[in-house]
């Protein structure tokens, strides 16, 4: 069921292969994929993805639970968590209108036109994250400035909008953690996003309703508020095929 991502118009193209850092396994597949695989693309991600290409999730005033609040997908491991993020956020790339004005519009933009250098959407292991995070620190003057750039960009307040990722994907939340460093950045993150009407879509293998114990009450109460749940069954795709 895979497309040819070379017959999407030169801008999404270059969104989905160069500019969002999803792996190249993944480029090209749909929900129709997914239905093959697990026998569903379900409801609240089609949802979701309406409600953004409609202008009522990025960067809007009031709106609230609809404003900035993301997908979380949470179950146990090979249950297509990935998959399934990073087809959401290609399904809406190739979903997007070919009117400039009209996506300037869904990204929250204002007046001005994506460009190429434009972040729309991006992926990110939360291990990796970290990592980067860590590097902006340890990074000689040379380059701090343009690493600081880019992680005031994943937190949504660069001064470069064109920096500012419009929908994040966290992958593997959950394989890092324990230390206040990592648990604070986590929670930083996912706040300053949500507080700018920024969607985050999270994959994890910690339950929702044990993040309060995993993370605390503060994140486990933010956890309802800031996502839409996606529980993903008992299928391992990775046995399965």
């Amino acid at each position: 069921m895979t497309y040819d991502v070379s017959k999407l118009s030169g801008d999404k193209r270059h969104t989905i292969a160069v500019n969002s850092n999803i792996p190249r396994r993944f480029i090209g597949m749909e929900p129709n994929d997914i239905k093959d695989m697990m026998g569903a693309f379900s409801n609240e991600i089609e949802d979701w993805i309406t409600n953004v290409l409609e202008g009522n999730v990025i960067k809007q005033l009031g709106g609230i639970g609809v404003t900035g609040v993301g997908l979380l997908f949470d179950g146990g491991p090979g249950l297509g968590k990935t998959t399934h993020a990073v087809v959401t956020l290609m399904e809406l790339i190739r979903r997007l209108p070919e009117d400039p004005k009209q996506v300037s519009r869904i990204f929250g933009t204002g007046n001005t036109e994506v460009g190429r250098s434009f972040r729309s959407i991006y992926y990110l292991t939360f291990p990796e994250f970290v990592v980067r995070k860590k590097a902006v620190m340890e990074a000689d003057n040379e380059t701090k400035r343009e690493l600081y750039e880019e992680m005031q960009g994943f937190h949504g307040r660069a001064k470069d909008d064109n920096l500012n990722v419009r929908i994040l994907v966290l992958d593997d939340l959950g394989k890092e953690y324990g230390s206040k460093y990592v648990d604070a950045s986590f929670d930083e993150i996912l706040r300053a996003r949500y507080d700018k009407g920024l969607p985050t879509i999270i994959t994890t293998n910690v339950l929702r309703e044990k993040w309060a114990a995993q993370y605390g009450e503060a994140m486990g109460s933010f956890a309802y508020e800031a996502f839409t749940r996606i529980q993903l069954g008992a299928k391992d795709l990775r046995k399965n095929g």
